[in-house]
């Protein structure tokens, strides 16, 4: 399983491959992000807020606040 965010909705979910680009609320087509495998820490962005659980510090690419993501590891 993989932690999967939307740059332009923010929609986050966990997948075994990538979702589906289609219908994205804010307009057209997901844009989605591997940030990485599922795991059992967790970590969130101070930008965005999101909370995943990841094995590995998430991919920092394409945070939908703007930029990279900046996660810390609770």
């Amino acid at each position: 399983m993989k932690n999967y965010q939307c740059k332009k909705c923010a929609t986050h979910l966990t997948s075994q491959s990538r979702p589906s680009g289609l219908n994205c609320p804010a307009g057209g087509n997901h844009q989605w992000t591997d940030l990485g495998a599922v795991g059992n820490d967790n970590y969130q962005c101070k930008k965005c807020s999101l909370l995943v659980k990841s094995k590995i510090r998430p991919s920092g690419l394409n945070c939908p606040s703007g930029g990279s993501h900046q996660w810390s590891k609770l």
